[in-house]
């Protein structure tokens, strides 16, 4: 009997044992279905979250679709159009809760920083000379023949920047014809006023352009009319630049919006974008930081944390600066933050 019983018990031991193996393989299976979380970002941050998305899918086998647009226009997707993204990441964190806050997103964190710089390639015209004479960057987009562009400003953020940078330097250089020469002139609708000492620039939500500027949705866009030689100097943020291997012209520190420091000068210039619509929006001139959120309607809140987690590691934070955009020392977290997030920043308050 104490055999038989004994047999038994093993037999049962060895059906539990099947029986939880199972079960255990069917939740696994379950929790390893791989998904897809759509990231929703400005085209100068393409490159590295395409790597961040490698890591992402090599550590947990989801998967990352990239969704590339102005940062302006990829807000603007999810507030007016209802676009449904798991993650949204800008190149200017003030447009989220600008725009997405407290309707569509409760919390942001404030991540990285870039400056504008001059692209240009051996195919410009008067590179050689530019290359000789670098502080007179400014000269060489009024020489003959010469055709310069940036981003649409009511659509992305290196636009409303390229025109600030080219504000300050009006008054960095007292030379008021650069604004006039290079913006008002041939962005039409365009105006400018000083108001208590601050040079505000407005941009109409329509206009058209003449002359020898162009300008694309995105600064990305930009890029291959430099390759082409059709297009002579772009603004561009210097992550951009080194990571498509352009030549650039660094701008005075005055007015490259790349020192937090001087964010008392930058302030000086106000750009009005979207002028004329209800989304009018004013955007004070302050070094450049870029931001991330998770919507509140995102489809895959639990995965698009998880991408947001690695994002704001050291994992991430390497991928940056190895691509030319360096991390801000310490992120900042704004709102109610999700407590996974809390060891990568400190609050807004707090640090």
């Amino acid at each position: 009997m104490v055999r038989q019983a004994k047999a038994i018990l093993a037999v049962a031991i060895i059906a539990v044992i099947i029986v939880g193996g199972v079960a255990y393989y069917m939740v696994s299976s379950q929790k390893h279905q791989p998904v897809t979380i759509t990231v929703c970002s400005a085209g100068s941050l393409r490159i590295p979250l395409d790597s961040v998305s490698s890591v992402f899918h090599s550590k947990y086998g989801d998967n990352v679709r990239i969704k590339s647009a102005g940062s302006v226009q990829v807000v603007r997707s999810v507030t007016d159009l209802g676009e449904k993204c798991d993650v949204v990441a800008v190149a200017d964190y003030r447009l989220i809760p600008m725009f997405m806050v407290p309707k569509y997103a409760e919390w942001y964190v404030a991540f990285a920083s870039n400056q504008i710089v001059l692209a240009f390639t051996d195919k410009s015209k008067y590179a050689s000379w530019l290359e000789q004479h670098p502080d007179k960057w400014y000269v060489v987009l009024g020489m003959p023949g010469v055709r310069y562009g940036f981003s649409n400003p009511d659509m992305d953020p290196c636009g409303y920047r390229s025109v600030g940078v080219l504000a300050l330097a009006s008054l960095y250089y007292k030379n008021e014809t650069i604004l006039k020469e290079y913006i008002l002139s041939k962005i039409s609708g365009s105006k400018a006023q000083i108001i208590n000492g601050t040079l505000h620039v407005y941009i109409p939500a329509t206009f058209s352009t003449s002359g020898n500027i162009v300008i694309k949705p995105k600064s990305v866009d930009l890029i291959a009319l430099l390759e082409s030689g059709s297009l002579d100097y772009a603004f561009e943020y210097e992550s951009v630049a080194k990571q498509h291997g352009l030549k650039y012209v660094k701008l005075p520190k005055q007015i490259n919006l790349g020192d937090p420091s001087l964010d008392s000068v930058y302030g000086k210039v106000v750009v009005h974008i979207l002028v004329g619509s209800n989304e009018e929006k004013s955007v004070v001139m302050k070094s450049i930081v870029y931001g991330v959120t998770i919507p509140k309607n995102a489809p895959h809140p639990e995965f698009a944390l998880r991408f947001v987690e690695l994002l704001l590691s050291d994992t991430g934070r390497k991928i940056f600066e190895d691509k030319g955009q360096p991390f801000l020392e310490h992120p900042i977290g704004y709102g109610n933050l999700p407590e996974g997030l809390l060891k990568y920043v400190v609050t807004a308050g707090k640090g």
